[in-house]
């Protein structure tokens, strides 16, 4: 591992487990972009891989986003790889992504969470995005993603002033899927992460895209845009295992999933 290595990663199965290393904000400079970029690019590519936890080190903090004192520093450069900065400009995942977040999210921190699939986080932790009273708004996907995710007031509320978002109120907002204390926060991130698993992968890429295709579509639209040739519901509807997930049911077994 090289001095500037801010990510771990590790293989659990088939879970991709990523892991913050840069305290004491792990903060984002273009490597880790980089870095984080490649780590979701192996996930996606790796057959045998079928989803990714993502969380940091310690109790303090998830991520502060931009590393600001680099800027400051001298570092004006923005290539944070392909998919921008965080790899948050990449829009079609076709495996989930479970952020489990040990504390503060600010910045990119929150918008990571934003792009993740599912959130679990600790009771502590408070999710914000202060970038306009930095003097600038957040470009990596968190101004659109929050009001989607959240009610349309309280996101305009927590970027127009600042105030940052409680992981009780993100409960019950809905955009988080459970508190459980910290030293819980792991593996109840793998159980979840085991229940996708037991899922088929083509159905779980088949769903992913579809909510992706008709996110703002009517449901008249939403059904055309069904049927008329999304390549993941269409490699589902013709693979070995959308034959099996009946057989097992009627056989009274554990499917035996061969993602295609």
């Amino acid at each position: 591992m090289s001095a500037d290595q801010r990510i771990k990663v590790t293989r659990n199965g088939a879970i991709l487990e990523i892991l913050f290393d840069h305290p004491p904000a792990h903060a984002v400079n273009q490597k880790f972009s980089h870095d984080l970029t490649a780590a979701i690019q192996l996930l996606e590519d790796d057959p045998d891989l079928r989803v990714a936890i993502v969380s940091a080190t310690g109790d303090r903090m998830f991520s502060a986003g931009w590393d600001l004192k680099a800027v400051a520093a001298g570092e004006t450069g923005e290539d944070f790889g392909p998919y921008g900065f965080m790899g948050l400009q990449r829009t079609k995942m076709s495996k989930p992504v479970i952020a489990a977040v040990n504390g503060l999210a600010v910045g990119g921190g929150f918008e990571f969470s934003l792009f993740a699939t599912l959130v679990v986080c600790a009771p502590h932790v408070e999710f914000g995005l202060p970038e306009l009273q930095r003097g600038f708004i957040p470009e990596a996907g968190g101004l659109w993603r929050a009001h989607r995710r959240l009610p349309h007031n309280v996101a305009s509320e927590l970027l127009l002033t600042g105030r940052r978002l409680t992981a009780e109120e993100g409960l019950r907002l809905g955009f988080v899927n459970r508190i459980v204390p910290r030293e819980s926060l792991m593996d109840t991130a793998r159980e979840m992460a085991a229940g996708i698993v037991a899922s088929a992968p083509l159905a779980i890429a088949a769903y992913l895209e579809v909510l992706r295709e008709v996110e703002t579509l009517s449901d008249a639209e939403a059904f055309q845009k069904l049927y008329s040739g999304l390549p993941a519901r269409d490699r589902m509807r013709a693979s070995d295992d959308f034959g099996e997930g009946p057989r097992a049911f009627a056989e009274k077994r554990a499917p035996q999933w061969k993602g295609r």
